[in-house]
């Protein structure tokens, strides 16, 4: 490639003219007159070496006694960093041809960085395998035409394309997907399964596992964390399911059935699983063939529209774009940090750190104030906007000003609450998020959410990134410093709040939820005016408070966030003096037009270990309390839902929902979910397992004995207890609030029976 940067050795500038002499002994070397600084600030010196000879000139310097700080080892990754390329690139000069599976070769081209959005095609493929492992049909749908399958057997049908054997099977796939040409390859698990076992099949038939843009096999190999990678020249192989995952979507099943029905509200064709899965797909294969290549291409087209529907098809390229990593990398938080540091560093023509065998604790949670269990009206949620970010942006909190600070103390550090220094003139971090802030601004004026979402999620990365000892700029005293700051912040609204006679009942991270002190006259729009007047003026004192104390600018700005007209904090288990339990509320939620909903957080009704009914249940039992229902009425509630459970008019709400996340047999103790699963044979396997508790303990409910439901557990466990804490909130117990009123209890009477 054109003006592609050569590898190079950076020593120490003293040595550097002696390190250059030696070097040129054997090597093509030259000392850069360009001046180089080590993370820590010392001068070094640059020596550009022919391509391929960085080994020896380590050792080299190293039998000469020179320290080696850094290596440039003139990857094609390098190469990029030093053009300033992310994504997109513009392509001048060179000879032009003609390619064989591509339309134009570029030799010795000039690349330029490119703002374009370019629009990538997307192929989803999923293949069907028999009991003896041999691949029976393939799916592709996506970038190249209409969806269809190629199919060991015979069916007259359209868009299926009937083979006698395997082996004609995997020849077609793969000049298909020549054909199709697309950009990226995609699937659910489709590097640890679907690309992985088509490239066994391949080798077991000796055919050139060949897909790519250039003619060769597919790359197949382990990384150190035990996963796969699969390398197809030209394309990219992003596995949908890592996409979720890292991503952040709530889904609580990753199947692709389970993750189909969180996110489109429909699912596979065939949603059994296990043995029964396989029995029925056997029976399509054979009896109707037409259906099993139906369900086969239905897998391939649910994964687009996962993609597109949760919009991380166009996410992902963004966000690859913005940091300059791979597209298959792009969910990952640690290669897109360094990438982006790394850029900046180089720009300023500084040689990043090695990497440290420092311990790092790991990113510590956000400062948590002490809640205050009861019912409150008219509560007003105050947050912090992009509380971290805005903390590393004013306090200069970044790996490089720690570095220099530790280095090179001096007075006029920032010193944060932990204890950690950061110079005030040397910092990268703050001028990144800063970039990053105005570029979300602008998307978000443009109406491009899909940006404005990138940007937002990056930026709130870097904290977790900092205090990861993967990552080479990670040390625990800066996750700390932005933990401390946060504290110190979070404490200041609370008093401040509370010195203008408004009581703050709760505090979280970045939010604090305040009595207003407005009564159920005022509606939305006067709880808002008096919420954005009370967030002006903090932000305001903020503002005066760090100008004074750090001599720095504030970015910190505090917003009102929610209304609402009811709030519920539950009260903590075993406590008497109303302590609240953190981390769990409800509220009804107050709009712009005064309708109110109930809202959730971090109580049963959110949780996966409950059952649909207990979440329900909730819920409504929250509504109820919310819209004036005294404990008589709540104790009648509760007994209806009791005399339906009883009858068994709630059957279809009580299935328990857990993942297994290793082999049930790897279970020391048998949990419900594990005895479900080892009584479905998965001794050697976990994964998303259904049940239901019945007299003869879990049992998985695809494979079910005649036991009857056990009806007092889902009464005892799952019932009464979101039934006690309300009612201890509201002062009462609810004691015999299952009973039918003046009766002996319905589940009392059937033990007697």
């Amino acid at each position: 490639m054109k003006d592609a940067p050569s590898p190079a050795i950076y020593v120490s500038a003293d040595v550097g003219r002696r390190a250059g002499e030696l070097l040129a002994r054997s090597h093509a070397a030259t000392v850069e007159a360009a001046s180089w600084t080590s993370f820590e600030g010392r001068a070094l010196a640059r020596i550009t070496l022919d391509r391929g000879r960085i080994d020896d000139a380590e050792r080299t310097l190293a039998a000469a006694g020179l320290h080696v700080h850094h290596v440039d080892w003139g990857r094609a990754t390098d190469a990029l960093l030093a053009w300033g390329v992310r994504g997109p690139v513009e392509i001048s000069g060179g000879d032009v041809t003609s390619g064989r599976r591509v339309d134009l070769v570029f030799v010795n081209p000039v690349l330029m960085p490119s703002t374009a959005v370019p629009r990538l095609g997307w192929l989803a493929i999923d293949i069907e395998t028999d009991r003896e492992g041999g691949v029976v049909a393939v799916s592709l749908a996506g970038q190249g035409g209409a969806g269809e399958v190629i199919f060991v057997g015979t069916v007259d049908a359209p868009s299926i394309t009937c083979v006698s054997s395997e082996r004609e099977l995997l020849v077609a796939f793969a000049e298909r997907v020549r054909s199709r040409d697309p950009d990226l390859i995609t699937g659910w698990n489709v590097i640890e399964f679907d690309l992985a076992v088509l490239a066994q099949r391949f080798a077991a038939h000796r055919l050139p596992f060949d897909i790519g843009r250039v003619q060769g096999n597919v790359d197949v190999h382990t990384r150190k964390n035990g996963k796969l990678s699969i390398d197809v020249a030209g394309r990219v192989v992003v596995d949908a399911m890592r996409l979720v995952r890292a991503s952040g979507e709530r889904v609580e099943d990753q199947s692709l059935d389970g993750a189909a029905h969180a996110l489109l509200g429909e699912g596979k064709t065939v949603s059994l699983r296990g043995s029964a899965k396989l029995d029925e797909l056997e029976r399509l294969r054979r009896d109707e063939p037409v259906a099993f290549c139906g369900y086969c291409l239905r897998d391939s087209e649910l994964v687009l529209e996962i993609l597109r529907t949760t919009g991380l098809d166009a996410l992902t390229v963004r966000r690859a774009a913005l940091t300059g990593v791979s597209l298959e990398l792009a969910w990952t938080s640690i290669p897109a940090f360094e990438r982006v540091y790394g850029a900046a560093l180089r720009a300023r023509a500084i040689v990043p750190p090695d990497r440290s065998d420092q311990m790092v604790d790991g990113a510590a949670g956000g400062t948590v104030l002490e809640a205050e269990a009861g019912v409150f009206s008219n509560v007003i949620v105050f947050d912090f906007r992009s509380l971290y970010p805005s903390l590393m942006r004013t306090f200069q909190i970044d790996p490089l000003a720690h570095a220099r600070a530790l280095s090179h103390p001096d007075d006029a550090d920032i010193v944060a609450p932990n204890g950690a220094r950061f110079a005030r003139t040397d910092s990268i971090l703050p001028t990144i998020l800063t970039a990053y802030t105005r570029e979300r601004e602008a998307a978000l004026a443009a109406g491009d959410d899909t940006a404005a979402y990138v940007y937002k999620i990056l930026q709130n990365s870097f904290y977790g990134v900092l205090g990861s000892s993967g990552c080479r700029y990670g040390r625990t005293e800066l996750a700390g410093a932005i933990t401390s700051f946060g504290k110190r912040f979070l404490t200041a609204a609370r008093d401040w709040f509370e010195a203008r006679g408004h009581h703050v009942l709760y505090g979280d991270t970045d939010s604090v939820f305040v009595l207003s002190g407005l009564t159920d006259d005022a509606d939305h729009a006067a709880l808002l005016a008096l919420g954005k007047r009370l967030a002006d003026e903090l932000t305001r004192e903020l503002k005066d408070e760090v100008a004074t104390t750090y001599s720095l600018e504030s970015f910190l700005l505090m917003r009102c966030d929610k209304i609402y007209r009811r709030f519920l904090i539950s009260r903590l288990r075993g406590e008497e003096d109303g302590r609240g339990r953190g981390k769990g509320y409800a509220g009804l939620r107050l709009d712009a037009s005064d309708v109110t909903e109930v809202e959730v957080r971090g109580m049963e009704a959110v949780r996966s270990d409950f059952t649909p009914l207990a979440r329900r249940f909730q819920v409504e039992l929250i509504r109820r309390l919310f819209t004036g229902a005294d404990a008589a009425s709540l104790r009648e509630y509760c007994s209806e839902i009791a005399a339906q459970l009883a009858r068994g008019d709630l059957d279809a709400e009580l299935v328990y929902r857990k993942v297994l996340r290793r082999a049930a047999d790897e279970y020391g103790s048998e949990t419900p979910q594990v005895r479900a699963a080892r009584l479905l044979g998965w001794g050697d396997r976990g994964g998303p397992i259904e049940y239901v508790m019945t007299r003869a303990g879990a049992e998985p409910l695809t494979v079910r004995t005649s036991a009857p439901l056990d009806y007092d557990h889902y009464r005892d466990r799952q019932l009464a207890p979101i039934a006690q804490a309300i009612a201890n909130v509201i002062g009462t117990d609810a004691e015999g609030w299952f009973n039918e009123p003046g009766q002996l209890g319905l589940f009392e009477r059937q033990s007697l029976l």
